[in-house]
């Protein structure tokens, strides 16, 4: 009479795969990513509301050249619509996706790209919260697609896909919800707009470590990213840079340099692409 717990080494391969996926679950990783977006969610409500300073719209750049107010500040966008361009063109000519079920997503970043070209010239232009909230939006759409992209391709390309379009609401609503709010009080909640930036500036490094991935362009990303660190930096030094060069400002350089890193990501995207054949 034959045992009912002989063992089967089928069913024992299956059972190993069905484990792996269980404990895939509950992988640390995991955990610690969603634990840090949840600890920034909770900073976010308890210091809500997180004001900009009073003096955000007093720019060092007060230049008047051929008729265009804060000119260096304003010029200094076309950064990102050369890039915007250069990516929606070679994307059409040689599709840059390196998810094709995200597609749309690196489409979107360099849409993005242009956008925060136009949305930035006409808030630098007359700076005010009605065109500083047609400025973060298209950065917003940046930022997201960028960090969707990046968890589709190092994480799950079936979660990249599921929050993209939930969490570019959540960004344009969090801009939204920041100029209502300073419509009213005079000085909105930037809270919720704040993890826009925050998150992924946190966890793009921390997901390119965890889960590294020789076929992504790893590399292109953290030059981005240690650039973005730098724009950050010349932002909050404007007039200590105006005075230092006499004629470009930290936002100028910020503009510059921000227009850098997405070129990178565009590079990144190109190089990785043009190894995998077409069709």
């Amino acid at each position: 009479m034959s045992s009912n717990f002989q063992p089967d080494d089928t069913t024992s391969e299956q059972d190993k795969k069905s484990a792996a996926i269980k404990r895939s679950k509950f992988d640390w990783r995991y955990i610690l990513l969603i634990a840090i977006a949840l600890i920034l969610g909770a900073l976010a409500l308890y210091f809500s509301p997180i004001k900009q300073s009073r003096n955000f719209y007093d720019y060092a750049d007060q230049s008047m050249l051929i008729g265009i107010p804060h000119f260096w500040d304003v010029i200094s966008n076309a950064g990102f619509l050369i890039v915007g361009v250069m990516g929606l063109v070679e994307n059409k000519r040689h599709p840059l996706a390196l998810i094709p079920s995200m597609s749309f997503a690196y489409q979107l970043f360099f849409i993005g790209l242009i956008g925060a070209s136009l949305g930035s010239s006409i808030y630098h232009w007359a700076p005010g919260a009605f065109t500083l909230m047609i400025d973060r939006i298209p950065i917003t759409v940046c930022f997201i697609s960028l960090y969707c992209i990046i968890l589709a391709e190092y994480l799950s390309p079936k979660l990249g896909k599921a929050m993209l379009l939930p969490t570019l609401a959540y960004g344009v609503v969090s801009v939204v919800y920041w100029y209502m709010t300073d419509v009213i009080t005079g000085r909105g909640d930037m809270a919720p707009y704040v993890l826009v930036q925050l998150l992924p500036i946190i966890h793009i490094p921390l997901i390119v470590w965890l889960y590294p991935n020789k076929q992504n362009p790893t590399k292109y990303y953290l030059y981005a990213l240690g650039l973005y660190v730098v724009c950050k930096w010349a932002e909050s030094n404007d007039e200590e840079l105006y005075a230092l060069t006499s004629l470009l400002s930290g936002h100028t350089i910020k503009h510059i340099l921000a227009a850098i890193a997405g070129y990178y990501v565009y590079l990144g995207w190109k190089k990785t692409a043009t190894k995998k054949p077409c069709g």
